[in-house]
């Protein structure tokens, strides 16, 4: 199952920067946010740290912009 999730994650992450190149947002952030959970759990049930090192702060940084950007 995880396996799955995996590939799955890179693909969704892939997509992600294609909406991030065809400047579609905030949908861009928000597929990656969904790559990056996906990673996140793969990297915890892999006990990988260096995994959720590099996707776990990817929330810090998109979401405090997302709310920047379209709620104030």
């Amino acid at each position: 199952m995880v396996n799955y999730i995996k590939y799955a994650s890179a693909v969704t992450i892939l997509i992600a920067m294609i909406l991030h190149v065809a400047g579609i947002t905030p949908w861009n952030s928000i597929v990656q946010m969904l790559g990056a959970a996906g990673w996140i759990y793969v990297g915890y049930r892999w006990n990988e740290k260096a995994i959720i090192l590099n996707f776990l702060p990817q929330f810090a940084i998109i979401i405090p912009m997302l709310i920047g950007l379209y709620l104030i």
